[in-house]
């Protein structure tokens, strides 16, 4: 089966967000460790449970998100990575302005 796996046109954007998805997990993680709040339920059961699996996931999410990178995506899924980048680039934005300007 040629080209299942080769580099496509939306790599680079799979590659941005993969970083930005582990970058959030990472800003996120420290947040939690200074009393902040986990706002999405899903990861925020997760880190209850126990922060390890949390990182876990968000990390096994980046893989994830770095392969659609080398498999063809029909163009309305590759719209969804996008939106999902700039999504993402904002959250990181407001994770970097938390850090730096609102907790010692």
């Amino acid at each position: 089966m040629e080209g299942a796996f080769q580099f496509q046109r939306h790599l680079w954007i799979s590659a941005c967000l993969a970083i930005l998805n582990m970058a959030d997990a990472l800003f996120t993680h420290q947040l939690l460790l200074k009393g902040g709040t986990e706002l999405n339920p899903l990861m925020r059961t997760l880190y209850a449970i126990d922060p390890v699996l949390f990182l876990a996931v968000k990390f096994l999410f980046s893989c994830l998100i770095l392969l659609s990178g080398f498999v063809p995506l029909h163009k309305r899924v590759r719209i969804l990575l996008y939106i999902a980048f700039i999504i993402y680039f904002f959250v990181v934005l407001y994770h970097i302005y938390i850090n730096l300007w609102l907790l010692p």
